[in-house]
């Protein structure tokens, strides 16, 4: 062992130095061990990596957590987003089939049942005046069809036989005809037609379009009367989209005043609404009605209905009424 102080080679195990006597091991003072170093920085490295691992962890944790809630909240955000749009188109459905009009309930009308007669008064006439009411026994009978007419498309037909023994001969009018549910339209334009600003949409035909807000209806009617006395058949004919409904046919008073109300309509100048014809009126009987399907058994009822072959009327498509 080498002195410290003096630089003497001293004997490994000698306490003092030979030649200087200085302490060669201070008390307290003795020489680290290697091993021992190389064990504690082992030790701490072990320690300093597991608090790495721990809040490495922690950390990842964390992250992971927070994208979780992130892929939650874009797939609530989707949800959210496909229910808007859902509802949002449901919401259009229910406005489209809401825009639907309904001009004969807000003007307070009834139909009346089609399985039953129907009595009214009508004026009688001697070709210039109108002279007295006369009682018209009524029946009225409604079917639909869908042969000889184009595809899409159907045939209404209502049939009314008027029974007017009452007229001892004389001479009468009967108010009868057809309008749109909807818009109140008016079909009375076999005559003549009114040109249209759509006109050359309407295709077919000797065809009038109706409008309803987004609902578009192509329409021609025919007319068809017989008289053997003391009967009257009068036969009227609408064709029309095969899901169409809005058909009213009415039935009742006339006179010639009121004749000459409605033939004083320029019928070829727009399309009129029925509350601008003179009939409807609190002061005498009219009769609405309505295609109402039937089984054979004759109960009135709304549902599928396959027409009898022997009923089925061979029907003819109308002519193109001149303008």
């Amino acid at each position: 062992m080498i002195c410290p102080h003096c630089g003497e080679n001293n004997p490994d195990k000698a306490k003092y130095c030979v030649r200087c006597s200085a302490t060669l091991h201070p008390k307290g003072g003795g020489g680290v061990d290697a091993k021992l170093i190389v064990i504690i920085i082992l030790a701490v490295l072990l320690i300093v990596g597991a608090v790495i691992f721990i809040v490495t962890k922690a950390t990842g944790s964390d992250e992971t957590a927070k994208e979780t809630v992130e892929v939650e909240e874009v797939v609530e955000e989707e949800t959210e987003e496909e229910t808007e749009e859902e509802t949002e188109e449901e919401t259009e459905e229910e406005e489209t089939e809401e825009e639907h009009s309904d001009w004969f309930g807000e003007h307070g009308l009834s139909y009346t049942d089609t399985t039953d007669d129907f009595k009214f008064n009508t004026m009688k006439n001697d070709g210039e005046n109108d002279t007295e009411e006369m009682e018209v026994t009524g029946k009225v009978t409604i079917s639909e069809s869908t042969e000889n007419v184009a595809d899409g498309y159907k045939i209404v037909t209502a049939v009314f036989i008027y029974d007017v023994s009452e007229s001892n001969g004389d001479k009468g009018l009967i108010a009868d005809g057809m309008f749109d549910a909807y818009t109140g339209t008016y079909y009375g334009f076999e005559i003549r037609r009114p040109e249209q600003d759509d006109d050359s949409k309407a295709t077919l035909e000797g065809f009038t379009r109706i409008t309803d807000g987004n609902y578009k209806y192509d329409i021609a009617i025919k007319t068809e009367q017989e008289f053997n006395a003391p009967i009257i058949t009068k036969k009227l004919t609408l064709v029309c989209p095969s899901d169409y409904d809005g058909c009213v046919f009415y039935s009742g008073y006339n006179s010639l005043s009121l004749d000459s109300q409605r033939t004083s309509l320029d019928m070829g100048e727009r399309l009129y609404t029925f509350d601008e014809l003179p009939y409807m009126s609190d002061d005498h009987d009219l009769y609405y009605f309505k295609y109402e399907k039937a089984d054979t058994a004759g109960r009135s009822f709304w549902g599928t209905y396959d027409a009898e072959a022997e009923e089925t009327e061979a029907a003819t498509e109308p002519s193109r009424p001149s303008r």
